[in-house]
């Protein structure tokens, strides 16, 4: 099968190029090649003007055939001055001097001339035209001029590939070797190209992976942006009830009408001052109120509490107690323009989300700077509060 293949090819060279090649050698020794190319190329349509004589082949034929264009000279200058008197132009000179009809002519037939000169000019380059010329093809292909002679016209002007096949053919050996070593470079090839094929496969799986990964990272990443763009928004509602709830703040000092219960701006909360050992309770808002009313430094029954390890232990820093599961409180002490200490305790619920995000954790405000709004609501209401329960002053 492979044998049949090659010879097949081989003949379908052979009849598209042995035709070529026999051109190319008859014209490299005919005497067109004496004739330089572009006076080749003036005398065309003289070649050409015979066939004008016979139209056998009808009126069709004559236009797809050089014929035509060996006639196109004298057919413009017939059909110009025709349609020049048919559609009179006026192409009178700015002296009013009329062009003679000679003149007309000649120009008409000039003009033909330039066009099929024009039309002609290929054809010097075909292979398969009467008008080739080798001149003009070594002239304006000079690439493939120089490759056709240097594989092409040898000296002994027999080369074809009619020739190679027939050699092949007859020399079952030398076929046979030809053919082995297509066979085995084509195998080597097929080797090759499968392991070549197989490394891009598995390039193109770790590429896969890798893009997975990639993905997936984003994908995390993208999630966490949208969970923490949601806690700032949940946040940012938080900030904006807490100045709602100072706005109402300012008002009431201005209309000095703050009190002990406005203290619980997030929470509820107890309110203790520090007495010589003793801690004696100033307000108790939204809590259960089984908180002591006083509690002794001293007494082991207070000792795990947050308001007393930040007096004992001298704290600057809230403590963070949970005195059952699922409840908070948050104990900080504050000097009260050096007349004395105060210790605020927040009171809520795990749950309280709110809570925990502004008073335990540094999210869109710092923690100390609730601390820090709690304390000066307590300096501006020491005037206000006298004792546990007060209300107005």
């Amino acid at each position: 099968m492979v044998e049949k293949n090659y010879h097949s090819r081989l003949i379908d060279i052979s009849n598209k190029w042995d035709g070529v090649i026999e051109t190319l050698k008859s014209a490299y020794v005919d005497k067109k090649l004496s004739m330089p190319w572009w006076l080749w190329l003036l005398t065309s349509p003289l070649r050409d003007i015979k066939r004008v004589i016979s139209l056998k082949e009808g009126i069709s034929s004559f236009f797809k055939t050089n014929a035509f264009l060996s006639i196109l000279p004298i057919l413009s200058s017939i059909l110009l001055p025709l349609i020049n008197w048919a559609l009179p132009i006026n192409w009178a000179s700015p002296d009013n001097v009329n062009i003679p009809v000679w003149v007309e002519l000649a120009t008409s037939f000039i003009l033909g001339y330039i066009i099929s000169m024009g039309l002609y000019f290929p054809q010097l380059l075909q292979f398969k035209s009467p008008h080739f010329h080798l001149g003009a093809y070594k002239t304006f292909r000079k690439q493939e001029y120089e490759l056709f002679k240097g594989a092409f016209l040898d000296s002994k002007g027999d080369f074809y590939f009619k020739g190679i096949y027939d050699y092949i053919t007859n020399s079952k050996e030398g076929y046979q070797m030809i053919e082995n070593l297509i066979q085995t470079f084509l195998q080597n090839e097929k080797v090759h190209y499968e392991s070549r094929i197989h490394y891009l496969e598995e390039t193109i799986k770790e590429i896969n992976s890798s893009f997975e990964d990639l993905r997936q990272d984003y994908d995390e990443f993208a999630l966490s942006i949208i969970s923490e763009r949601d806690e700032l928004l949940e946040e940012f509602e938080y900030v904006i009830e807490l100045l709602k709830d100072i706005n109402t703040l300012l008002f009431r000092i201005h209309n000095k009408g703050l009190s002990v219960h406005n203290l619980d701006i997030l929470t509820g909360f107890t309110l203790y001052e520090l007495k010589g050992n003793k801690l004696i309770q100033k307000a108790d808002v939204r809590t259960s109120g089984i908180t002591a009313n006083e509690i002794e430094l001293d007494d082991p029954r207070y000792q795990h509490y947050g308001m007393v390890k930040v007096i004992k232990d001298n704290l600057n820093r809230p403590y963070y107690n949970h005195p059952y599961e699922g409840h908070v409180v948050v104990s900080f002490k504050m000097n009260i323009d050096n007349k004395g200490i105060w210790v605020y305790n927040f009171h809520f619920d795990d749950s309280n989300t709110k809570a925990r995000k502004l008073i335990m954790e540094n999210g869109i405000i710092e923690s100390k700077e609730i601390y820090r709004l709690v304390h000066a609501l307590c300096l501006l209401s020491q005037d206000y509060l006298e004792s546990k329960g007060a209300v107005n002053q």
